[in-house]
Formats: structure tokens, sequence, C-alpha cells
């Protein structure tokens, strides 16, 4: 079990974007010591932590370099209970896999008596709601997935915050993670630490205990998150942030991220 004195905690359920099927990466290997080497990349939307349940297309995924610079990833194959792909790192460093879902607008309306929704922005909507339309609301949505992969000597480049959307931080490189030392996590909207991120953590292992162990968790004034792992392994995080908005384009943002990454053994 985890140490619950360090972390921050909310009674709070997690939001229903968090709590249905998550998409998560796993890498088959986090940490390597020997340049040109090949990981396979597994990838499932699923409801156990690591258990894949669905394949998913990954069209999406992109490798990272330890320069900042993206690659597609196009060795991929797409199963019935999960798609894997085979990813060459070539140098030293730390890379970062991900699938992300570009910027996207839906807006929901009232119409005798139904709900409908089509996808337009604030802008885009006025020329396609239909008369009579009621109860009118945009939502900017975005969803990324990601974890670090690092040859030899970690590196920052790919790590460092982008800026734009919500992302993580942390006081701790991700390949030097260990059991039984704190791990501190930010969590950042548009490049500032964001209170009121709402999550889930969980590790490896979940099929087999009668305890899943999960704990769900809501970031303090300062967008963070604290948390000391007891066992080593794979730990996946799942986050996700709403709120209402004014902006020319959307009415509320709603952004979500979920990031796998491993803890060494003390």
């Amino acid at each position: 079990m985890l140490k619950k004195a360090a972390l921050v905690m909310s009674a709070l359920c997690i939001s229903a974007s968090v709590s249905a099927h998550t998409l998560w990466l796993v890498p088959s290997h986090y940490v390597l010591s020997k340049q040109d080497s090949w990981i396979a990349v597994d990838a499932s939307a699923a409801n156990m932590t690591f258990v894949p349940d669905k394949g998913i297309g990954l069209n999406s995924l992109k490798l990272y370099t330890p320069d900042g610079k993206a690659q597609d990833v196009t060795t991929v194959y797409q199963g019935k209970r999960k798609s894997m792909a085979d990813v060459q790192l070539a140098g030293d460093g730390t890379y970062r896999l991900e699938m992300a879902n570009p910027l996207r607008y839906f807006t929901s309306y009232e119409l005798n008596g139904e709900r409908k929704r089509l996808m337009a922005n604030k802008q885009e909507r006025t020329a396609q709601l239909p008369a009579g339309a009621t109860k009118v609301e945009t939502v900017q949505m975005r969803s990324r997935n990601f974890a670090y992969v690092t040859v030899n000597s970690p590196s920052d480049t790919v790590v460092k915050l982008q800026g734009s959307g919500l992302e993580i931080s942390s006081n701790t490189h991700p390949a030097d993670v260990v059991a039984e030392e704190n791990l501190q996590l930010v969590f950042n909207m548009d490049g500032k630490p964001q209170a009121g991120v709402k999550g889930t953590l969980s590790y490896e292992g979940e099929l087999y205990r009668n305890d899943a162990g999960r704990v769900e968790f809501e970031t303090d004034s300062k967008g963070q998150f604290s948390f000391t792992p007891q066992h080593a392994g794979r730990y996946l995080i799942e986050a996700s942030y709403s709120a209402d908005t004014a902006t020319a384009l959307a009415d509320k943002v709603r952004e979500s991220v979920t990031f796998t990454f491993e803890v060494a053994l003390p």
C-alpha cells in the first residue's frame, strides 16, 4: 500500500472521463543501457490497470527524440485486446512516447426536448445551429497519453513543459523514480500549476490483489500531488481537469492525461 501521510487526497469521485475506459501506453522498457535498442509498446483502452481490454489505432503515436523532434511510429499492429508498436531508440537521452488528440470542439444544444451535439466551436456553431436551439454550450477537449524511456544518461528536453493544455512536471526525472522515496508531481494547465485537477494513481498487479490499491487525488493550491511508492514496478496516473472558460471559441475546457512510469527498486 502507498503511504497515505504524504498524499494530497480528495473525497470527491473522479470525473466520468477518467473513470471510463482508460487509454494507456506501456513500453517494454523504461530504462536502457544500449543504443539502437528496440522496445515494444503496448497500448489498450481498459478498465483495469495494465490488463488489456480493447485494441486501439496507433496512427497518432509519435516518438519525441532527446532533441525534441517528433517522429511517426510506423511499425504498428492493432489487435482485438491490445495494440503494439516496435520502436528503435538510436542514441542516448530521454525519449517521449505520446498519443495526443488535437484540440476538438463540441457544441451541445437542446431542440424539442432532445439533447444534440455537433462538432463546432463558438464561432462555427452560429451557422450550424438549427432554429429554436436552446441551452447551447461549447466545450474544448483534448487528451494526451504518454510515457518516457531513457537510454543511458537522462535528458530534459522532452520532459519540459510545452505550456499548452494539461501537463505533468516533477521534482524527479522519470528515469530516477525509486520505491520508498517521495515523488512530487505538479499538474500544470497552459504552463501554470493548476489546483483542482482530479485523478487516480494505480499500479500493476490489480488482477492478483483483493485490494486494487488505487488512490484518488485532487491537486492542492500549488497544483501538487505527492506520494511515496512502496513497491517497485509500473504505475499509472489518470487525471483530468474541467472548468468554465470565457474564450472566443469555447464555454468550457476539458483536458485529460494518462502517464505511465516505472518505479525502480531502492
